[in-house]
Order: structure tokens, then C-alpha cells, then sequence
């Protein structure tokens, strides 16, 4: 399962297993803020507070060329990009300063009970039936007949996207800049739901030029491949093993992860 469908938007099915955690941890520590020390209610707010901001700077440390290009894009925190190990760590810190060491018994439940669920739904669903590139015939925004399987031979990234879609256009940019720069990974751009028309202008009116445009009037790859919303990308390998797939907005730095995943 990639999300969790809430009305017509979907939710990445990552977000909520973290949203679900951390309110876990604000829970245990506000029954003992009740019971034990009133302190500890601030504590877990505060340590979230930290994580989350350790996580992002990290993220934003280990991928710094890709910030680098854009700045502001330390703060698009939609598009994703923590690392949990400097979340721990900044959290973790926080907690040695902040509590006192008689009450370390008490962080430390609440430490088992948030680890316990973590550990619970981060192992949900691993271990699933192998995904394959499926056959498909598609259509290039040329007109001609494209089968999926003639991308085989190469890593793929495989890019399920519309013009109507605010995400797909701000991303659609630097997808196609790195497509470019990345000359041993294939990158196949799937129109959902729309006809060449739409597409080519939308592209001519971006001055976007990318090798591979197909179009899927009928979302029959979005069938295939169970998309739940759009953008959606996958990544296969050059097997046509499906590597890693990825619902929602791609920035930079996300991207540049999957491709070196890839090789």
C-alpha cells in the first residue's frame, strides 16, 4: 500500500506510519505528565520538535550540491527528505539535557512503547510478491508504438504524471533536467488520462524537451501498477525489477537517492 486514501487526496502511507508513532510518543508521555511529572508533557513536544528538525538538516547535510542549486528548497518540507537517524539523534539529545535522571526510567518506556509500533508498521508488507515492468503497449506523444518491455536493458524511472496536476508540474522540470544528466538511466514519462494535444502544448508552453513522453488516455499503466495518485514513480532496475516506487512530489535530492539505488 502506498497511501492512505482520505477523500480524493492520498496520503503516503510513510507519513502516516511516522504521524502515527509520534503521536504514540506524545501520548505515553502525556499519561505520564498526569501521572508521574507534569514535565514530561513539554518534553514530548519539544523532542518531536527537535527530531523533526534534526531529521530535515541532516537530510539536508548529506545532500547539500542538491539544496545548493536551490536554497529555499531546505523548506519544502512536502516533498520529503528526513533522515531518521539524525532525528533520533537530535530527539535523543534534547531528552539527555531535558529530563532529569530520576525520571529516565519513564523516557525510557516511552522511548520501548514508540520503538515497539515503529518497528511494528515499518516491517508491514515487506517481503511482498516481486513487481515486473509490466507489457504494455503505449503510445509516444510521436505516435508511435512503445511496449515498456523495450526499456529493459537499463535502470528505468518510470514517471506516472498529468498537466492538470500541480505536483507533476513543479516537479516535471528537474526531472527532466536530470534525465538529461543521467545519460545510463532511462527516464519514460506517462501521461495519465490525457491526449497529445494537452501534453504537447503543455510541454511546448514549459519549453520542456524529454526523449520519452507516452501517453495512456486509458491509465492503464496506473491499473497495473495499483497508483493510487499522481505523480507516482517507480524504479526499475535494468531487469525490469521494480527497485523502489515513490507517491508524491520528488525533489532533487530524493531523486538523486533512487538513481544512486539504481546502479
Amino acid at each position: 500500500m502506498d497511501a492512505v486514501q482520505v477523500g480524493p487526496l492520498a496520503i503516503p502511507w510513510t507519513r502516516v506510519q511516522v504521524a502515527l508513532v509520534l503521536l504514540v510518543l506524545v501520548g505515553v508521555a502525556e499519561v505520564l505528565a498526569r501521572r508521574v511529572d507534569r514535565r514530561f508533557s513539554s518534553w514530548a513536544y519539544n523532542a518531536v520538535f527537535m527530531g523533526l528538525v534534526g531529521a530535515r538538516l541532516g537530510f539536508v547535510l548529506e545532500n547539500l550540491p542538491a539544496f545548493a542549486r536551490d536554497p529555499l528548497s531546505v523548506f519544502y518540507v512536502w516533498q520529503g527528505g528526513f533522515d531518521p537517524v539524525w532525528g533520533i539523534l537530535a530527539g535523543g539529545g534534547y531528552t539527555l539535557m531535558a529530563v532529569p535522571k530520576q525520571l529516565w526510567r519513564y523516557a525510557l518506556v516511552v522511548a520501548l512503547a514508540t520503538g515497539l509500533l515503529a518497528g511494528v508498521l515499518f516491517t508491514r508488507g515487506t517481503g511482498g510478491q516481486e513487481v515486473r515492468l509490466p507489457e504494455l503497449g503505449l503510445a509516444s506523444l510521436g505516435g508511435t508504438a512503445v511496449n515498456l518491455q523495450d526499456f529493459r536493458g537499463k535502470p528505468l524511472v518510470l514517471n506516472t504524471w498529468a498537466t492538470w496536476c500541480p505536483p507533476c508540474r513543479r516537479e516535471l522540470p528537474m526531472m527532466v533536467r536530470l534525465s538529461q544528466e543521467h545519460k545510463q538511466v532511462r527516464f519514460a514519462f506517462v501521461s495519465q488520462g490525457e491526449g497529445p494535444a494537452v501534453v504537447k502544448a503543455f510541454l511546448e508552453e514549459q519549453r520542456l524537451t524529454p526523449e520519452w513522453v507516452l501517453l495512456d488516455p486509458e491509465t492503464r499503466l496506473s491499473q497495473a501498477l495499483g497508483v493510487q495518485g499522481l505523480p507516482t514513480t517507480f524504479f526499475f532496475d535494468s531487469e525490469g525489477r521494480l527497485v523502489a516506487r515513490h507517491l508524491g512530489e520528488l525533489s532533487q535530492a530524493l531523486l538523486e537517492g533512487y538513481l544512486r539505488a539504481l546502479r
